[in-house]
């Protein structure tokens, strides 16, 4: 049986209808949609955002991320106050630092925490002349924030050797200028983060681990929020740490694709990428070892007091 002209018309009208429907109902479903701001560290532990979105897990919570790379911990904590940021990552001592002198912000979420894989340390230059701690006297020394657990681990260090922070210079710089500065000689030595501690001490610099040894097991890298931002949003928060725990359990489990993430996002040498150390994600707070790190800040004034863990850790947060 032939279709008339008439029927054709019908089936157009009838297709039309049904495309128009199903773009009303996928533009419903993209406002249902919430879109967080992230920042993002320049430094590693970000790849958990980028497995999220790929695998769906943020899509099938309702969220969709709008995501940039953030310079320091310092701005990523001005970007969640100015609201530039919903979540931002940052470094656990700027954090408690802020909430100790009155900063309105929680953390809600681990990515990686200090543990027996290095995710910063000491470098120097190989032919620089700096053998040991104490050739670091007077010398210039490179910080991605002098309030900061790179800052800590290098003053508890000097401190075994009688030295303070006045007997060096300390250069506070942006992560990735860090080890740039220690290549070019701005610096004498530097203790970079992240990538940028892997890739120092893969190009063959002087490396001191007795300086990563000073930590105890806290957050290297975590998320955090400005905290009526939190209070008011926390659905949206627990759903995106569902998400980004599914990200760490799959990350963990594929490491080649932390490394193709690598290779996306950042402009680190592919051999480096290839073979660098893959510290494992870790979603929870180690409450009890932050709360040691805590009391060493007081020691160097990092801190007025120590804040109570309730402070500075969402009440959503996972812990252990």
């Amino acid at each position: 049986m032939g279709f008339t002209s008439m029927t054709i018309r019908g089936m157009k009208a009838a297709l039309l209808a049904t495309s128009m429907t199903t773009s009303l109902l996928t533009a419903a479903k993209a406002d249902e949609m919430t879109t967080l701001k992230i920042n993002r560290s320049p430094v590693g532990t970000f790849q958990g955002l980028f497995i999220a979105e790929e695998q769906g897990y943020f899509a099938e919570r309702g969220i969709k991320l709008d995501i940039h790379v953030g310079a320091s911990p310092d701005g990523a904590l001005a970007e969640l106050m100015s609201g530039t940021s919903d979540l931002a990552m940052t470094g656990a001592v700027p954090l408690v630092a802020g909430v100790a002198n009155g900063l309105p912000v929680v953390a809600t979420l681990n990515t990686q925490e200090q543990g027996t894989l290095p995710t910063m340390g000491l470098l120097a230059p190989a032919d620089g002349g700096i053998k040991n701690i104490e050739d670091l006297r007077g010398k210039k020394i490179g910080l991605p924030g002098i309030t900061s657990p790179q800052g800590l681990a290098l003053l508890l260090e000097l401190e075994k050797f009688g030295m303070t922070a006045d007997d060096v210079e300390l250069v506070n710089l942006p992560f990735p200028g860090v080890l740039s500065a220690i290549e070019s000689g701005a610096v004498d030595a530097g203790v970079p983060a992240g990538l940028f501690y892997n890739l120092g001490v893969q190009s063959g610099m002087t490396v001191f681990p007795e300086v990563f040894e000073n930590l105890h097991r806290s957050p290297a890298v975590l998320f955090a929020a400005n905290k009526m931002w939190a209070q008011e949003n926390a659905d949206i928060i627990v759903k995106f740490n569902e998400a980004m725990l599914l990200a760490y359990e799959y990350g963990n489990a594929n490491p080649d694709d932390i490394r193709r993430i690598d290779a996306e996002k950042t402009k680190m040498p592919a051999s480096f990428i290839e073979t660098r150390d893959i510290a494992p994600f870790v979603g929870e707070f180690g409450v009890s070892e932050w709360n040691l790190q805590n009391e060493d800040m007081i020691k160097f004034g990092f801190l007025p007091r120590v804040p109570e863990p309730s402070e500075y850790i969402w009440s959503g947060a996972p812990t252990k």
